[in-house]
């Protein structure tokens, strides 16, 4: 009698879990087969994905909101379990300078793609051809290349112009540009050790410390220290499926419209993505020791960051004996050179096209950097480019002709 009474028990748990799994499956397909997340969700606010880690700072955020162009940003990332969020691979976006004259912005469009790894990089094995020299380049959005196009990166400039110094063919120089925008040197490092060196470079270039300051919930290193836990394990399971993500965007779309999220406070260190500068310098040695003990020289490379920052960097260059090109420094410099000099009369009309000549004349920094003061356009990732080529020639074996 116990086993009969059983039976119609198990027989109705069993269909239930097959009907939820059935649906579950469906539900994943159909997500796969269209985009169900919700047009508008992520253009509201953070991307559900990053939680309640803010990843664009409120004047950027604002800017792209405004342009109608901050669901399209978003759509270069996905969730990553321990760098918080990666590149999407194999994505190709359009995006305009936000911070463009308006008369100018449809002419700053640019185009960015990533390879099936997610970086903006062309395909890469792990382990590089015998004859080779691979250079990894990890950094935030400068070396992500925001705003220019994908040749014009200092990374896929760096080949030609590191080529040349070395005498050899381009074609046995590999830069693998690993930028990520908005990373931290906290990201920076476990980028480095997770990804960066396992590639056996023969040299790294690690640029990061510009976004150390930003306000985005929570310390990255309590973030890690999270994801390391079984919540970590969840959702990276969670996160393969497009159904979850789908679900998420409208709960968080759902939220924002009951009770929006209040933006994080940057005067408290808890809250933003590195505790304080002091622990900025720790990430920054913690990076050139790490390789270091792998082998492999390091270049430091600063950009978009000047005062204390800039000092900090150039501190533990000397620490460490590492190089050090402080990037922001050169370009400030370059700028009355650029203004003047033949050499860049072709890149002074075409930056002159691209803004209007009046608007040059007010803003003569756009010789050399984007409009929102930090960023290098096409020019500035060349004259890096050619500065790196100078510094790295230097560090690296000379090969065999």
């Amino acid at each position: 009698m116990t086993r009969g009474r059983r039976s119609p028990w198990l027989a109705n748990a069993a269909l239930a879990i097959g009907s939820l799994a059935v649906f579950a499956g469906a539900a994943e397909l159909l997500a796969r087969a269209f985009d169900l997340r919700p047009a508008s969700g992520t253009a509201l606010a953070n991307p559900p994905w990053l939680g309640d880690r803010w990843l664009l700072r409120d004047d950027y955020r604002d800017e792209f909101a405004n342009a109608g162009q901050l669901a399209r940003y978003y759509d270069l990332y996905e969730w990553d379990r321990y760098l918080f969020y990666r590149l999407r691979p194999d994505t190709r976006l359009s995006l305009l300078d936000v911070f463009a004259p308006p008369a100018a912005r449809e002419r700053t469009r640019w185009q960015a793609a990533t390879n099936s790894r997610g970086f903006r990089t062309p395909e890469f094995e792990d382990r590089r051809a015998a004859d080779a020299i691979r250079v990894v380049a990890l950094g935030d959005s400068s070396t992500f290349g925001w705003g220019v196009e994908d040749g014009e990166t200092y990374p896929a400039q760096l080949r030609a112009a590191l080529a040349a110094r070395l005498g050899i063919p381009p074609e046995r120089v590999e830069v693998i540009d690993l930028g990520v925008p908005g990373y931290s040197t906290f990201q920076g490092l476990t980028l480095l050790e997770r990804v960066g060196l396992p590639l056996k470079p023969d040299l790294v270039i690690w640029s990061y410390l510009s976004n150390d300051g930003a306000a985005t919930g929570e310390d990255d290193a309590a973030t890690y220290a999270h994801r390391l836990g079984a919540t970590g394990a969840l959702l990276e399971v969670l996160h393969r499926s497009r159904a979850f993500e789908a679900l998420e965007g409208w709960i968080a779309v759902a939220r924002s419209r009951i009770r929006p999220p209040a933006p994080p406070d940057a005067r408290d260190p808890s809250q933003r993505n590195v505790a304080s500068y002091d622990v900025a310098r720790e990430n920054v040695r913690a990076a050139v020791e790490a390789a270091q003990r792998a082998g492999v020289p390091i270049a430091l490379l600063g950009e978009c960051i000047r005062g204390a920052p800039a000092e900090l960097m150039a501190d533990v260059a000397r620490e460490t004996g590492a190089p050090h090109l402080d990037a922001a420094r050169l370009l400030d410099a370059s700028i009355p050179v650029i203004a003047g000099d033949p050499r860049f009369a072709a890149d002074r009309e075409r930056i002159a096209a691209r803004y209007g000549a009046d608007e040059l004349a007010s803003h003569p920094r756009w010789l050399a950097f984007l409009p929102d003061r930090c960023h290098p356009n096409a020019l500035g990732h060349r004259l890096v480019a050619e500065a790196l080529a100078d510094l790295a020639a230097g560090m690296l074996p000379k090969p065999t002709r």
